[in-house]
């Protein structure tokens, strides 16, 4: 029932995943030159201002029992809300419209509101619920621009009918390109207003920029990791063994290892102050600084920096070929059995097939590089059917693989 593309409150689906599919496509599509332009979209209260009349008129389009219908209806309708502001309540009022949020319920609506928005446009659209991206690629700025420009007027008309509203200041637009910077990009404009381009854009909690290099989101990730790390070193003596493998759980390494998929696509040279603040994790044993940390990595079983990184991409492909993660990415992942028609090494093995990229734009993508290590592994691990064997045996893999860094 739910378009593909629609990332937001399904199974198998996630924030990772969505911006994980965006970089793809951007990264594919540049590997052959020209530009892509991106409009990040921001809905006035988008949850509160559903319209129940046209959202039950969404809901038969699906093919709805009648009796599912009428339960939805008698769900949304004689509601009531009031406000409390030191100890003084307002009067009862009727919610027209909008959806109750905090219920399971909820945003499952609301994901079937904007369902049929990809529709509506030539553009491709990436949607979190009401986090949506629109996209499109061409050879120039100036090209981009206009396209975005005639899609957002379609976009637009598809907002009123369905009764929500585009906060227009807070729309952004960002150009993406590989290899240079462009300067005085056109302005994309949305009912005859022109919206900010930025050279920076947080999506779903990664900083995005128009080179794709990271540098912004590992200079921020850096900051917070050395915060959390100082406080770590402060309060480690006063800490047992069991609470501190909390803290540096809780507090370390989630951090490191959100969106490693993606950010890790950056060049080592950027990668290069985490990699040197993962080494501080000896603070775990109480070490001083200059106790080499590989001694610690051997004794707890952890793995190196470029390990994690190998680790996190490893066990994402490994969902994306067996189906359990968002089927969209799929795409970038093809299997040497579903190209060659004949049975050869690589396609008993399970290994994937990898396409000649022109640009080491486009080698840079998770795609490849994760292809790449993919490969590499042992039939073994190739053969593996379930995800919690198949990251047991490659962590075991990987540590024995493991070398010392100084």
């Amino acid at each position: 029932m739910l378009h593909p593309l629609q990332f937001g409150f399904r199974k198998q689906y996630s924030t990772e995943t969505a911006c994980c599919y965006l970089t793809e496509e951007i990264k594919s599509r540049l590997d052959g030159g020209g530009v892509v332009g991106a409009v990040f979209l921001d809905l006035r209260k988008a949850f509160d201002t559903v319209n129940h009349k046209v959202l039950i008129n969404k809901l038969s389009q699906f093919c709805l029992h009648e009796n599912t219908i009428n339960g939805i209806q008698s769900y949304l309708c004689d509601r009531q809300q009031c406000v409390t502001v030191n100890n003084e309540t307002s009067p009862l009022q009727v919610c027209s419209i909008g959806v109750p949020q905090g219920s399971i319920l909820g945003p499952l609506l609301f994901t079937l509101y904007i369902n049929d928005l990809p529709n509506s446009c030539n553009a491709k659209i990436i949607m979190y619920a009401d986090d949506t991206v629109v996209y499109t690629h061409g050879d120039t700025v100036e090209e981009v621009a206009q396209k975005l420009t005639i899609e957002m007027r379609k976009v637009s008309n598809w907002l009123k009918n369905s009764c929500l509203t585009l906060n227009v200041e807070k729309t952004v637009s960002m150009f993406f390109t590989k290899s240079f910077k462009l300067q005085n990009c056109p302005k994309v404009m949305i009912e005859g207003q022109p919206i900010q381009n930025v050279e920076q854009y947080k999506y779903l909690g990664v900083s995005l920029d128009p080179n794709l290099n990271f540098k912004k989101h590992i200079k921020r990730l850096t900051n917070t990791l050395k915060f959390n790390l100082s406080t770590y070193r402060y309060i480690r003596n006063s800490l047992t063994t069991e609470a501190s493998y909390v803290y540096l759980n809780a507090m370390i390494l989630p951090h490191l290892r959100y969106y490693m998929t993606t950010w890790s696509q950056a060049c080592v040279t950027t990668l290069k102050p985490l990699e040197s603040l993962y080494k501080t994790l000896k603070i775990h044993d109480k070490k001083p600084r200059i106790y080499h940390h590989c001694k610690i990595l051997t004794k707890h079983g952890i793995l190196s920096f470029e390990n994690c990184i190998r680790y996190s991409n490893l066990c994402l492909l490994f969902r994306i070929i067996h189906g359990t993660v968002a089927p969209p990415l799929k795409t970038f992942i093809p299997l040497c059995s579903e190209v060659s028609s004949r049975d050869t090494r690589t396609s008993l093995r399970g290994e994937c097939y990898i396409r000649k990229l022109d640009s080491a734009f486009g080698r840079s993508a998770f795609s490849y590089v994760a292809m790449n290590q993919w490969n590499k592994l042992p039939t073994e691990l190739l053969k593996c059917k379930h995800f919690n064997e198949f990251s047991r045996l490659l962590k075991r893999w990987l540590l024995l693989d493991q070398s010392c860094i100084h």
